[in-house]
């Protein structure tokens, strides 16, 4: 084994274990609506196969042992480029399904594979079949995004997040793009697979991708946190009016839960169905109450129970960093600390605990 074949195989091993550990937190963590994370962890999990595919073939030299993977891999990277446009369509459209139509898109790449795997003369044209296959669907994504933010309006207060990410992905498929062709030319001019460069550069770009975007979801960064937020029938429907009496007492029950439980400082927060299911209400009724009650929506609700924290924090307790109010809090994201602590305030954590100090 040559140190490049050592050095890649290492690399991609990292990279399939930060895939699966992204699958795995994406499918493991509860969500208002939860089919765009379930899209984005099966992109995951074809990633991961396909890191995991690359370091059998680089490491053994006996076909037999490596057939599956021989086939598997190149079926696999033709379903990338469908995974994930079907991907971006479930966060771009506004009612969220799984239609049949969208399993041709599979159908067709694993038909073009079968054919030209299947035909001797034709089995050098998979590689081009692969690249054409996920350049095509970026074009697609493009012309689905070509707008701009606008296309996610329906996303309401969590379309700037959400339009920030999708841009991150199509970054990240121009880089695949891109780093692929290299490879595919290295290959031409009779390099190894085990000795290219390009795909050692493509193992470190795409370990320090993964190993960020790991990292962002465990914090509950802005970046990926909207997916476990938004919820379609908040967004396209209205909410409808309680009994006033009822809507009281209902309120009343939840402010009781939020005070015993300290559920605005859950380390990963709570959602609206959690929240119902506490309660032993409909999340819907839930929902309407809060807004009914207390003029805002759920998620605004505990934000502004988590300010009122850390305010009273930031105050009695001057030897505490900002980070560790914001965490003592209930927030996990610094930028969204931030700027709930500005809605509220009109000023920033560390602007209110001067002002206030200087008063005292």
């Amino acid at each position: 084994m040559t140190s490049t074949t050592s050095l890649i195989s290492h690399l991609q091993i990292a990279n399939s274990v930060l895939c699966l550990l992204m699958a795995v937190q994406l499918l493991s963590m509860n969500s208002m609506r939860p089919l765009p994370k379930r899209l984005l962890a099966f992109n995951c999990l074809l990633y991961a196969h396909q890191s995991l595919a690359l370091i059998f073939i680089l490491n053994t030299d006996h076909q037999t042992t490596v057939t599956l993977f021989n086939v598997s891999r190149p079926l696999f990277a033709m379903w990338l480029g469908p995974a994930l446009y079907i991907y971006f369509l479930s966060v771009r459209q506004q009612q969220v399904t799984l239609r049949w139509q969208q399993a041709l898109h599979f159908l067709c790449g694993t038909l073009i594979f079968v054919l030209l795997a299947n035909i001797k003369p034709l089995r050098a044209f998979i590689d081009i079949a692969i690249s054409t296959s996920f350049v095509g669907y970026f074009i697609l994504i493009a012309i689905q995004m070509r707008h701009g933010q606008q296309v996610l309006a329906h996303l309401g207060s969590y379309a700037a997040s959400a339009h920030r990410w999708l841009l991150s992905l199509m970054v990240m498929a121009i880089i695949n793009i891109c780093l692929e062709f290299a490879v595919n030319i290295e290959l031409e001019y009779g390099v190894a697979l085990r000795d290219s460069i390009s795909l050692l550069i493509a193992s470190i770009a795409f370990m320090l991708i993964n190993a960020t975007i790991v990292l962002a979801a465990l914090k509950r960064s802005d970046w990926l946190e909207w997916m476990y937020q938004f919820s379609e029938q908040s967004l396209h429907q209205a909410p409808s009016t309680l009994d006033t009496d009822i809507a009281n007492k209902l309120f009343q029950r939840w402010e009781t839960l939020v005070n015993t439980a300290q559920l605005h400082q859950q380390e990963f927060g709570i959602t609206l169905p959690q929240a119902a299911k506490k309660l032993q209400v409909p999340a819907r009724q839930l929902s309407n109450a809060i807004n009914q009650v207390y003029g805002k929506s759920f998620s605004v609700y505990l934000n502004d129970r988590r300010i009122q924290e850390a305010q009273n924090l930031l105050i009695s307790h001057p030897e505490m960093t900002i980070i560790d109010v914001m965490q003592a809090s209930g927030f996990s994201s610094k930028s969204n600390f931030n700027k709930e602590f500005l809605r509220v305030t009109g000023t920033s954590p560390s602007g209110f605990r001067e002002s206030n100090t200087a008063q005292i």
